[in-house]
């Protein structure tokens, strides 16, 4: 339950209830961790999202506040609101299985089992995620996951400063479209998906704290220990690592360093996980000798 900061996954279920029961709290005094790359006198802010968090939850501090306040164009994953249409339909094209298939028929018995026993558990029906692909299969799960704790697409960093973004009429930019970010699970091999939904039936059932756990590493700022818990969700899913993460970082390189050159303050969201460990937008910049200030 470890791969949930990939944004476009999130919106799949925006509209869906809160959890069922109060969610356990996060840090009451949250200070996630920020970023400012500097060249030339100009400067470019990174900060972390994740793209679920519970109602409550208190994430905003002095030096992100007055960021947001200094930059003129504020830049995102991929156009969520815009791009539901599309992503609805990239799923029913690319999300399920050949008429007639089931995901009773592709995976392993032991596999299939575990994930009727997972899907009950977040209050998810498993007969619904039958004529899934065992990638959709794993996002809605894993998903289903966060609800259940309590977390809402709503309330995710992303959704709140891209609202208050166009309430001040800024400027909203995009490092990706949503069939871009949508395809690289949809490329996975099959034994790469499989993998994937291994993976997250595992976590759903041996580590249902996950959330809170990913949610409290990220609000504290502690970056160390949220890379150490990406990596080791990873470590079962390289082919993911590879397209989801490492891939998109080095795609978004270029972009970041053409709106840092253009002379505008740029405020960029991403999942917490590109900025975090050893293949991070952040350490790719500094390998290419820009200037990072933070952890």
């Amino acid at each position: 339950m470890k791969f949930v900061w990939i944004a476009v996954v999130a919106f799949l279920i925006a509209c869906a209830p809160l959890a069922w029961a109060e969610a356990p709290p996060v840090l009451d005094v949250a200070t996630p961790a920020m970023w400012v790359v500097e060249r030339d006198g100009k400067k470019l802010y990174l900060f972390g999202s994740l793209h679920l968090l519970p109602p409550h939850t208190k994430w905003t501090y002095p030096a992100l506040d007055s960021a947001r306040k200094e930059s003129q164009v504020f830049v995102f994953e991929a156009p969520l609101d815009e791009g539901g249409g599309a992503m609805m339909r990239f799923v029913e094209k690319s999300g399920r299985l050949p008429f007639g298939k089931t995901l009773a028929d592709v995976l392993p018995a032991k596999v299939h089992a575990d994930l009727q026993d997972a899907a009950w558990s977040v209050q998810y029906p498993p007969k619904m995620l039958e004529p899934l692909r065992p990638w959709l299969a794993a996002v809605y799960l894993e998903l289903y996951s966060y609800i259940k704790a309590g977390f809402s697409s709503f309330y995710g960093v992303d959704h709140v400063i891209e609202q208050d973004a166009k309430e001040r009429r800024a400027e909203l930019a995009y490092l990706e479209t949503v069939e871009e970010q949508l395809s690289n699970f949809s490329a996975l091999s099959r034994h790469g998906e499989i993998a994937y939904l291994t993976a997250t039936v595992r976590g759903v059932l041996e580590e249902p704290d996950m959330p809170l756990v990913l949610a409290n590493a990220w609000a504290s700022g502690d970056t160390a220990h949220l890379a150490k818990v990406l990596d080791e969700g990873f470590a079962e899913v390289p082919q993911l690592r590879a397209q989801l993460l490492v891939g998109r970082n080095r795609n978004w390189v270029p972009k970041l360093k053409a709106m840092l050159a253009s002379g505008k303050t740029h405020f960029v969201t991403v999942g917490a996980g590109h900025l975090v460990g050893r293949d991070s937008v952040v350490a790719m910049l500094r390998a290419k000798g820009y200037k990072v200030t933070g952890p």
